[in-house]
């Protein structure tokens, strides 16, 4: 007996330190997290109640649309890791991809992560916010080295595997929750 609850004791810890998550129950909203291998997923949030879609019929074409993409690019860049149908006010479809190149070739987006020594300057306009909530140019930018860059368009939350340095002004923060308003291009530089 003991044997069996030490087993299941370590099997819980692992679970937890592993950082399992059920994406589809912990967000409700429009989300993307990034992860520190650079892989992402994507949490979509969209109420079909209005149409007359069925889950079956949902289920069926999201499958064909990420078969034919990964058999375009000859290897699994997207895989469904969830979706939940039971209230079609509010069907949750969690998307894994293997890089931000999945994610921009699947959605036909131009979205950037990449180091913040590789971007250009003329890509970074305007005044930034910093983590204090101070504003900042980029040439006035601080502990920059080795941090990284994502830029969206999209409107989602976006959580990432560090802290956030600087942010423009198409993104909000709430409760260390970056929102990208989707109306320009979101820019947030995390380290």
């Amino acid at each position: 007996m003991k044997k069996i609850t030490y087993i299941l004791s370590v099997v819980f810890l692992l679970g937890l330190m592993t950082g399992c998550a059920n994406y589809a129950e912990d967000y409700d909203r429009n989300t993307l997290i990034v992860k520190k291998n650079g892989s992402l997923i994507e949490v979509a949030v969209e109420d079909f109640s209005k149409t007359s879609v069925k889950a079956d019929a949902l289920s069926v074409y999201i499958t064909e649309q990420i078969d034919n993409f990964n058999e375009k690019q000859d290897k699994k860049v997207v895989k469904n890791k969830d979706l939940l149908t039971e209230d079609m006010s509010k069907v949750k479809l969690v998307l894994e991809y293997k890089d931000i190149d999945g994610y921009n070739g699947f959605n036909l987006l131009e979205c950037k992560l990449t180091d913040f020594a590789d971007v250009d300057e003329k890509e970074l306009k305007g005044t930034f916010t910093s983590a204090d909530g101070k504003s900042v140019k980029v040439g006035k930018m601080e502990d920059t080295k080795g941090a990284k860059v994502l830029m969206i368009s999209e409107k989602t939350d976006v959580i990432l595997p560090g802290d956030i340095l600087y942010y423009n002004k198409e993104v909000s923060m709430k409760k260390g929750v970056a929102s990208a308003s989707g109306k320009g291009n979101a820019i947030i530089i995390y380290k």
